[in-house]
């Protein structure tokens, strides 16, 4: 009997012991579960500021862009003369020279752009003035317009005078290129690219006073862009 109720009491303490056990194994489990959800959305949101803080590539955050070639260089010029010709009096003569290229991203791909030349001096020897102004898009085939190629369209209208005949052109203008921009991050130029092209030039005039018009196809070798 007394051996019974030996028995008895060591199979209730073992299951005592046994339900503790089986509880302290779920807290253990769910601790271990808890601390691995913890720390895989530790890894997402760390992942996910890793990516937001992330330096954008070469090139990729460049939008605006200012190019220049032999015709089309970002300069201004000015300059004040006095010249004498033989048998007239001396003459005071200003000269003024104006060029600019600028185009901004509008798009992943696309970009707006505006043309201004304006001339005022000695042509050879024809004292001339003149200004035209375009607006175009550039399509580029690529985000990082840096390293694109790319399709261009032109058009704009401008004036031409000749002082020494008085005749004065009215100008429609348009330009038509294609081509491809390399980056020069190798020679330490980060935000300059070599950006040869062909274009095709298509200038009329609606007076046809000294030009009735001009088509030229221009390989453009010596041109360049600056983007930041």
């Amino acid at each position: 009997m007394f051996k019974s109720i030996v028995s008895f009491q060591v199979i209730q303490e073992l299951q005592i012991k046994g339900e503790s056990m089986k509880k302290l194994v779920a807290i253990g489990l769910a601790t271990l579960s808890f601390s691995a959800l913890a720390d895989s959305h530790r890894g997402f949101w760390h992942k996910q500021g890793m990516e937001e803080r992330r330096e954008p590539a070469s090139g990729e955050s460049m939008k605006q862009m200012f190019e220049f070639n032999v015709d089309s260089v970002v300069a201004a010029a000015l300059s004040f003369d006095k010249s004498k010709v033989k048998g007239e009096e001396a003459d005071n003569d200003s000269k003024a020279s104006i060029s600019l290229n600028y185009a901004y991203g509008v798009a992943p791909l696309v970009q707006l752009g505006a043309r201004l030349n304006y001339f005022n001096g000695i042509y050879g020897s024809n004292d001339l003035e003149g200004m035209d102004f375009s607006i175009g898009g550039i399509l580029n085939n690529m985000d990082d317009f840096t390293q694109s190629a790319y399709i261009s369209l032109y058009l704009g209208a401008g004036w031409s005078q000749d002082f020494g005949s008085k005749v004065r052109d009215d100008l429609r203008l348009s330009t038509l290129a294609v081509g491809k921009r390399f980056t020069l991050d190798q020679f330490g130029l980060k935000h300059v690219t070599y950006s040869p092209e062909v274009a095709l030039k298509n200038i009329s005039s609606t007076t046809g006073e000294g030009l009735d018009y001009s088509q030229s196809v221009e390989l453009r070798v010596l041109q360049f862009s600056v983007f930041f």
